[in-house]
Formats: structure tokens, C-alpha cells, sequence
């Protein structure tokens, strides 16, 4: 038990969950290094420009190979568009040099009854994976430079939460504690110490997800 309680509050504390709360950043409309993959899971990389969107998601996808091919995707030919994090964007101080790339995965939206769509994945992928809610932002206050738009208050985020790749839930500010047993209830360990949820761990929700993934998933045991 005192083995757990370490391994809880370091992953808490260490640089990696600190991290796990990600803001948006949007997807890159100039060229960037990066990838994709497509639905038959074919990986085509190179240059990679989002040259439209749709409700917040990549609509439209080019890529230009090293042979100086350029390819064009429709988002829904698309499992995942991976692009990197030009090195002027950090300049601002507002996004953490451990993030390397802006990732949008196909993922199930409760928004849309389970359909699937690309999702801006905001947290370190594991059992438990926090992506962009577009729907829940509300846009206090922003800068913009480049191609990125960032909030810069982002308690105000809801989350599309997926669990093992296929439960997708919503979850607000209002609801975390009534989602606390469905995300983390099969860990018996990590419910001793993290009992419930409230709004007032609505800021560090990511780092609790982390923590999770860390603990309970990455050989832990599960009691």
C-alpha cells in the first residue's frame, strides 16, 4: 500500500502528468512535418497541411511525400493526422515543450450518438484518453499567432472522454463526480486513494486520468 501511495503521488507530481491537460491547439494549416493514417491503416508520411475543416475537425488533409508527391484525404478517409509542433509556436511560453505534435484520432463522439469522428487528443494516449470537446469550449479570452488560436482559461473545457478505445463519454465540470465509478471504479487501489471526484479537481483532472493510467494500468496490479 505505501508502494501505492508513492507511485500516486509522484505521477500527481511529476512533469509528464502536469502536462496531461492539455489546451487545444487546433490543427496546422501551413505545411508541417507529420503524418496520417488512413481507414485500410496504410501510414503515408511527410508534409502535412489541414486544408479545411468541418465541425472542428480536419476536413480536408494534404500531404506532401519526400518524392514531392501531394496527396489529398477527406477527413473521413482518415483514422489519425499527426502533425509537429513548429518550433516558433513555442516561443509564447504557452504550450509545454513536451508536447511534440497536435494528434487527431478517430474516436467515438457522444455528441453524435457514438458516430465516429477526429478528435484533437489533448492527453498522453492510454486506457484513459481526454480529447477535445468543441461544442463545451467557451471562449473567454484568446491569442492567436501562426496558425494557432489558444484559449487561455481552461477551466472552462469539457472533455470527450474515452475509455479502452471504444466508451466514449462527456464529461463537465459539473458532472466529474458523477463520472468518477464508470472512469475509475475497476480500480479498487486507486479508489481507496481518490475516493471521488469534485468540481474543485476540475483543474487537474488530467493529471488524475494520468495518474490512473499510470498506476492502475502500466504493471500495477489492479487490488
Amino acid at each position: 500500500m505505501k508502494m501505492l501511495k508513492m507511485s500516486l503521488l509522484l505521477a500527481l507530481m511529476s512533469p509528464v502528468a502536469a502536462m496531461a491537460q492539455y489546451l487545444p491547439l487546433g490543427a496546422i494549416t501551413s505545411w508541417t512535418d507529420g503524418y496520417v493514417v488512413t481507414m485500410e491503416n496504410d501510414t503515408v508520411r511527410g508534409k502535412v497541411r489541414v486544408s479545411m475543416m468541418v465541425n472542428d475537425a480536419p476536413g480536408s488533409v494534404a500531404v506532401r511525400t519526400q518524392d514531392d508527391k501531394k496527396i489529398s484525404f477527406k477527413g473521413d478517409k482518415l483514422r489519425l493526422v499527426a502533425q509537429d509542433i513548429p518550433k516558433f509556436a513555442y516561443s509564447t511560453g504557452a504550450i509545454p515543450r513536451e508536447r511534440e505534435q497536435v494528434v487527431f484520432e478517430r474516436v467515438p463522439n457522444p455528441r453524435s450518438n457514438g458516430k465516429t469522428a477526429l478528435l484533437e487528443r489533448l492527453s498522453h494516449p492510454g486506457k484513459i484518453t481526454l480529447y477535445f470537446d468543441a461544442n463545451g469550449w467557451k471562449k473567454n479570452s484568446e491569442f492567436t499567432f501562426g496558425n494557432f488560436t489558444i484559449g487561455t482559461n481552461p477551466r472552462d473545457l469539457s472533455f470527450v472522454v474515452v475509455k479502452d478505445r471504444t466508451n466514449a463519454r462527456l464529461v463537465k465540470k459539473g458532472t466529474i463526480d458523477d463520472e468518477h465509478e464508470a472512469l475509475f471504479g475497476d480500480c479498487p487501489a486507486f479508489v481507496r486513494q481518490f475516493p471521488a471526484a469534485t468540481r474543485r479537481d476540475w483543474n487537474r483532472f488530467g493529471e488524475i486520468v494520468e495518474a490512473y493510467n499510470q498506476t492502475c494500468v502500466v504493471g500495477t496490479p489492479m487490488n
